[in-house]
């Protein structure tokens, strides 16, 4: 599985997954943002090794221990900001902010679509197809024989998919409102 999202037809770096996932929720980087990825990426940084196995299992362990998966479906676990600061967030933010601290790292690590709305990261210059589930919290799944069914995203992809589902969590939210709204009982008018 050799990762292709650098050779997207948009101009981007590689290292910008989970700023425009921030911007695709109508946030913006910020310099807390930056601070936190930039932690991230200073802890990931010693987990380099000639081995991309080696890398790809020993990012997966570190990241198992900072964040946990959040599958509400909320907006505050689609919000990079929020999920840095709780350390909870939905599978596609936690492998944004994953990969752009590992390649800023200089771990070339890349986001995966897989089959039935699954996201996981994989090394990208990894020959085996062993990926980390980020619905299971990065747990390492060897998927040989499925290959096929996962895609590697760019930033401008996993981007449109945050704000996909942040509009999805709005439209959730907004029906939550109303149906309390006519739950409440009447105001008196005295």
């Amino acid at each position: 599985m050799t990762c292709t999202t650098d050779a997207c037809t948009w101009p981007c770096g590689g290292t910008r997954h989970a700023i425009m996932a921030l911007e695709a929720v109508g946030g913006s980087a910020t310099a807390f943002t930056a601070v936190h990825i930039a932690g991230l990426a200073d802890a990931l940084r010693p987990l380099r090794s000639p081995s991309a196995r080696r890398e790809l299992i020993a990012s997966g362990e570190l990241l198992a221990t900072r964040f946990a998966v959040d599958l509400s479906g909320r907006m505050a676990s689609l919000r990079v900001d929020t999920v840095l600061q709780t350390g909870r967030g939905a599978p596609l933010v936690l492998g944004a902010i994953a990969v752009t601290a590992a390649r800023e790292a200089g771990i070339p690590l890349g986001l995966l679509a897989g089959p039935d709305g699954r996201v996981a990261v994989a090394h990208a210059t990894l020959s085996r197809p062993l990926v980390l589930e980020l619905g299971e919290r990065f747990a390492l799944r060897d998927v040989t024989g499925a290959e096929r069914s996962f895609s590697w995203l760019c930033a401008h992809e996993t981007a449109h998919r945050v704000a996909r589902a942040a509009r999805r969590a709005r439209r959730g939210g907004e029906r939550a409102g109303a149906r309390r709204r006519r739950q409440a009982p009447a105001a008196s008018p005295i």
